[in-house]
C-alpha cells in the first residue's frame, strides 16, 4: 500500500510516464527480491490500478487541484490522528479542543481552495460562524433530549479499554458539529464562489445586492445539503430500523430511543448549523467582495461607491 500511494505521489508530483513506469518495474522488482515472486501477477495488477488512477488524476485535474485534494487529505488526516483523538485520549474539553480542530481545518482547506485573500476569509468566517451556532445548538439539545454519549458506538469498549475518565457526553456533542462541519464548509464555498462570480460580472454592483444573491444561492442550496446529512446519518443505522419494522415497533417508542433520538439530533441540528451558514456567508461575502477593493490574486478591481 505505501508503495501504491509512493507511485500515485510520484505521478502527481513529477508528472512523468516514464517515472510512473520505471516506479512501478521497481515496486516489482523489490517483491521479487522479497522473495514474493509467486504473488507478482496480483500485485503487478494492484500497482497498475493504482498507477492507472493516478495517471487520470494528472490528465483530468489540473496539478494545482491535485495539489490542494492530497493537501486536504493529509491535513485531515494528520490533525485528527495526532492532534484530536490523543487530546481527546487525555480529557481535554472536547467542545473547545473540536471548536480550535474545525477552525485550523477550515482554514486549511478553504485556503487551498482559494488561496489566502477576501474570499478565503469570508468564507472561512461564515463556516464558523455556523459551526459555532450548530454547537450551541448540540450542547442546548444534548441536555434536552438527556442524551448520554454511551450511544455512539464503540463508546463501551473505550471505556473498558482504561478511559472511564472520559465525558462521552461532551464527546458526543462535539461530534456534532464535527460531523456537519464538511457540510457547512462546502455551503460557504458555494455562497462565497457565487457571490464572487456576481461582483466579477458586475463590479459596481452594491454590497447589499451581492448579500441578496448569495441568499439566493444558499437558499437553493440548503434543501439538498440538508438531505445529504439526513441520508449519511441515517444510513448507518438502517439495520436498526429494519429490526424496528420487522417487530412491528410503534413510531413513538422508536422515537424515544436513545440511539434514534441522537441521530435525530445530529441530522436537525446540523440541518440548523446549514441554514444559520447562509446568511453569515452571504452578509460576510456581500461585504467584503464588494465592499469598496476586491483584492483577488493578479487582480484589483476598483468598486465605485454605492448610489454612483
Amino acid at each position: 500500500l505505501f508503495l501504491c500511494l509512493l507511485g500515485i505521489a510520484a505521478i502527481l508530483v513529477i508528472r512523468s510516464e516514464i517515472g510512473c513506469l520505471c516506479l512501478f518495474l521497481a515496486c516489482l522488482l523489490i517483491h521479487m527480491l522479497a522473495g514474493n515472486g509467486g504473488k507478482i501477477l496480483p500485485y503487478g495488477l494492484y500497482y497498475l490500478i493504482f498507477y492507472g488512477i493516478g495517471w487520470l488524476g494528472v490528465h483530468l485535474m489540473d496539478s494545482g487541484v491535485a495539489f490542494s485534494v492530497s493537501s486536504m487529505l493529509s491535513s485531515i488526516g494528520i490533525v485528527s490522528r495526532k492532534v484530536l483523538v490523543p487530546l481527546y485520549l487525555k480529557g481535554v474539553d472536547p467542545i473547545l479542543i473540536g471548536l480550535a480542530v474545525t477552525l485550523i481545518l477550515t482554514l486549511l482547506i478553504i485556503a487551498l481552495v482559494y488561496g489566502f485573500d477576501r474570499r478565503c476569509l469570508a468564507a472561512v468566517s461564515g463556516s464558523f460562524l455556523g459551526i459555532v451556532v450548530t454547537c450551541v445548538l448540540g450542547v442546548i439539545f444534548t441536555d434536552l433530549f438527556q442524551i448520554h454519549g454511551a450511544v455512539m458506538s464503540s463508546s463501551e469498549s473505550l471505556l473498558y479499554s482504561g478511559y472511564q475518565h472520559l465525558d462521552l457526553t461532551q464527546i458526543y456533542m462535539a461530534s456534532i458539529f464535527l460531523g456537519a462541519s464538511g457540510a457547512v464548509m462546502d455551503l460557504s464555498v458555494d455562497i462565497t464562489s457565487a457571490v464572487y462570480e456576481v461582483v466579477e460580472k458586475r463590479p459596481d454592483l452594491d454590497w447589499r445586492e451581492a448579500v441578496k444573491s448569495g441568499l439566493n444561492v444558499g437558499r437553493a442550496a440548503m434543501g439538498t445539503m440538508t438531505t445529504t446529512l439526513l441520508f449519511a446519518y441515517s444510513g448507518g443505522y438502517i439495520a436498526l430500523l429494519m429490526v424496528f419494522m420487522a417487530q412491528g415497533t410503534p413510531l413513538d417508542h422508536m422515537l424515544n430511543y436513545k440511539y434514534v433520538a441522537a441521530e435525530i439530533i445530529h441530522t436537525v441540528v446540523g440541518s440548523f448549523g446549514l441554514v444559520t451558514v447562509a446568511p453569515f456567508t452571504a452578509l460576510t461575502a456581500g461585504r467584503l467582495l464588494a465592499g469598496g477593493k476586491a483584492k483577488i490574486p493578479g487582480k484589483t478591481v476598483d468598486k465605485p461607491a454605492s448610489g454612483v
